[in-house]
């Protein structure tokens, strides 16, 4: 098998390079003429899969190491009868991670807030989940979800009502409920001063230019963003005027780019009916961590395993300071850091934590001993 992959999919040549012919390259580098002669396309968001791409290929399966699927045109590739697997879920753990962080930098007494939650799937599911165990007030708009699955679903006005506003919608044009500019100038304009909106969904559920309009005539709501409109030529004057701001890197974390790249590699084995072909199993060791005498253990523990100002100054220091924003932004994408989730720290038990270490995701483990961090 001839597969052309994107470069940044981690671990391609241990999944897959054993017995195919392997090709990376940077997802923008793929083109018609590459894939003409392959079998295999595997894909993360930077790629548009469609029929430009694709028509006169000899493509059979595209995989997406991704949790959406809005650069994909999913209706060509079942015309064309092409297999298709992507990574719902994937990267929930790492995007709920990033969002608690969030809350910890701009709003540090979060569990006495009420947070809304808008999309209530793969992510915001997890999101409100884990919310719940830690007995925060919660509210959820998903107009495809019922009141019995979600007791906290509300009207969409309502969600938007609470004192931190969590967008985990994919986005879509057409259907029922379109979220392309879901967040525009009306909402905009009703958002309660002193609240929180955070974007970790897809950039255009947002409308920028109203949401700028506000933060420079009243700058007197809290604004955290990782994804963009257009990218990866994004909005320098949002960015700067956002509290927080970084790369669409929320669900770019160790093990979720794996999980990502398993699934596919699953997939890729159900479709050969191969079974020869083996699944592999990437492990590493756990790190300590060990939080005594702080104020507040919860916010400390969340800040010592991922603190996103550190992408936030990495962000702004590598992107919005170059000229070429565009390129800068893929660089900072391609150059992330490892980021590792919660589930690879092992916390130092203590009276005041340990309720709540499971729910937020750390593993329940014992330590005999523990360096400080």
């Amino acid at each position: 098998m001839k597969i052309i992959a994107d470069i940044d999919i981690p671990d391609l040549d241990f999944l897959f390079g054993s017995d195919d012919d392997l090709q990376c390259m940077s997802g923008r580098e793929i083109t018609p003429d590459l894939v003409r002669d392959a079998d295999v396309l595997l894909v993360r968001s930077i790629t548009k899969v469609d029929k430009r791409l694709l028509e006169g290929s000899n493509i059979k399966f595209v995989g997406s190491a991704t949790a959406g699927i809005d650069h994909i045109d999913v209706n060509y590739l079942r015309i064309r009868g092409i297999n298709f697997s992507y990574a719902p879920g994937c990267n929930a753990n790492a995007v709920v991670q990033y969002v608690l962080s969030v809350f910890c930098r701009l709003r540090a007494n979060w569990r006495g807030l009420s947070v809304g939650i808008i999309g209530c799937g793969n992510i915001g599911g997890r999101l409100y989940r884990t919310l719940k165990a830690l007995k925060v007030k919660t509210s959820v708009y998903d107009p495809f979800l019922k009141e019995s699955l979600i007791p906290d679903l509300n009207s969409f006005e309502e969600t938007l009502g609470c004192d931190i506003i969590s967008l985990h919608t994919p986005f879509t044009n057409d259907g029922n409920y379109p979220t392309s500019g879901l967040i525009n100038e009306k909402v905009i304009r009703i958002l309660a001063s002193g609240s929180l909106l955070i974007n970790t969904g897809r950039g255009g559920i947002i409308d920028s230019h109203p949401l700028l309009d506000r933060l420079r005539k009243k700058n007197d709501i809290s604004v955290a963003l990782d994804v963009w409109d257009s990218e990866p030529n994004i909005s320098v004057a949002l960015a700067e005027k956002a509290d927080i701001a970084t790369g669409h890197i929320a669900g770019n974390s160790y093990e979720g780019k794996r999980r990502a790249a398993a699934m596919l590699r699953r997939s890729y084995i159900k479709w050969r009916s191969d079974d020869s072909l083996e699944s592999h199993v990437i492990k590493h060791t756990p790190q300590a961590i060990h939080i005594k005498n702080m104020r507040d253990p919860i916010n400390a523990i969340i800040l010592s395993a991922y603190d996103v100002l550190e992408d936030d100054l990495e962000f702004r220091m590598a992107v919005l300071g170059d000229k070429n924003v565009g390129n800068a932004f893929d660089r900072y994408r391609k150059n992330y850091r490892t980021r590792y989730e919660f589930s690879h720290y092992l916390v130092s038990p203590s009276s005041e934590t340990d309720a709540y270490l499971e729910a937020l995701g750390f593993p329940k483990t014992k330590l005999m001993s523990t360096k400080p961090l």
